[in-house]
């Protein structure tokens, strides 16, 4: 499966990178909270979720290499520049939601909170 993933061009390996880095994370959530409830009330909460944080550390540690590599061979065309700031970014917002923090929101219903909540 990986040699034929290597054969790819290095943009159609990119968009896999992102394709991966931003969906594993919510399927399969690796999720540590602790929380302190005292009369009834959240005093403290903390979040860490290990698959989003340790997906967008290897994913920015992938990017920086495909850079340099697209960067000593000659490939780093505009889609490729494109493609590895996405993943960037994407990667980025990964590191944040799964480090936990970003202060939370209470909305945990929400369907923009993109896990960026905490229970009430």
């Amino acid at each position: 499966m990986f040699e034929s993933l290597r054969r790819r061009p290095r943009d159609v390996r990119i968009a896999v990178a992102i394709a991966v880095i931003a969906i594993v994370p919510f399927l399969l959530p690796a999720v540590f909270e602790s929380k302190k409830i005292v009369n009834g009330e959240l005093m403290e909460y903390s979040y860490f979720n290990l698959t989003a944080f340790g997906g967008g550390i290897i994913a920015l540690i992938h990017a920086v290499k495909t850079f340099f590599a697209a960067r000593i061979n000659a490939e780093l065309t505009t889609k490729v520049k494109a493609l590895l700031a996405v993943l960037v970014v994407v990667s980025l917002f990964q590191i944040v939601r799964g480090s936990g923090v970003v202060e939370q929101t209470t909305e945990c219903e929400a369907s923009y909170s993109f896990d960026l909540c905490r229970p009430e």
